[in-house]
């Protein structure tokens, strides 16, 4: 985009200079520096814009790998949970059929069924 001075600021040139050539070169003069330094704002907006791009998609690259390893850890967490679940069910068993033939009222109940 290009950028043109107003033209009550050209007028104010004109009537600064006198001369109608010579405010036509200063305005353009001053035209062409305004719009160089548009286009350096653009550039430099560009090349912050890309380099925000590119330390945002670095930063949710290692959150998505961080909660990759948290979701690995609950799931071995919870299969170990399950492995203790069973163990315990079985030790209970065992616990109750042990107190269950070591308990003297049944070991009574047993011998009065001969």
């Amino acid at each position: 985009m290009t950028y043109t001075l107003p033209r009550n600021i050209f007028d104010l040139l004109q009537e600064a200079l006198g001369d109608k050539q010579k405010t036509e070169v200063f305005a353009r003069a001053i035209e062409s520096s305004i719009q160089a330094i548009d286009d350096k704002a653009v550039a430099s907006i560009t090349e912050k814009k890309l380099q925000l791009k590119a330390e945002l998609y670095d930063d949710l690259r290692s959150e998505l790998a961080t909660r990759e390893f948290v979701r690995a850890e609950i799931s071995e967490v919870r299969a170990e949970m399950k492995q203790m679940q069973i163990l315990m069910k079985v030790l209970i068993g065992l616990m109750v059929f042990g107190l269950t033939f070591a308990n003297p009222a049944f070991i009574e109940l047993i011998k009065s069924f001969r």
